[in-house]
């Protein structure tokens, strides 16, 4: 069970490190991770143009899309994941950009990111 914890939230730090890093990559919107000064370059604060959904929408954008981070996560360490802390840990890495990326590109397909 202690192993089970432990890929758990090593996974989850690992995503929540990456997270915005991740929401550039998706959106190509200037966002920077972390320790980089984090959305000060994101298209958000641009007069004109699309406005990256994760943050023109913190709750419903970002927020959805972190909570369906952590579900997966959750669901392959203790429901579906084989034993083993690597495979256990490896998997809940592998589906952060499956679970956000899908969520993401609905919501930007939702909000119209990509058609203005």
């Amino acid at each position: 069970m202690r192993q089970r914890h432990f890929a758990f939230l090593s996974a989850f730090a690992v995503s929540s490190a990456l997270f915005v890093n991740w929401c550039a990559v998706l959106f190509q919107c200037g966002c920077r991770s972390l320790w980089n000064g984090i959305s000060t370059h994101c298209n958000i604060h641009a007069a004109a143009g699309p406005s990256c959904p994760w943050c023109e929408h913190p709750f419903a954008g970002g927020g959805v899309a972190f909570l369906a981070l952590v579900l997966a996560q959750y669901a392959v360490v203790y429901r579906v994941s084989p034993t083993g802390f690597w495979r256990k840990a490896g998997l809940a890495l592998a589906v952060f950009p499956v679970a956000t990326g899908i969520v993401g590109l609905a919501q930007g397909w939702i909000w119209g990111y990509w058609t203005r």
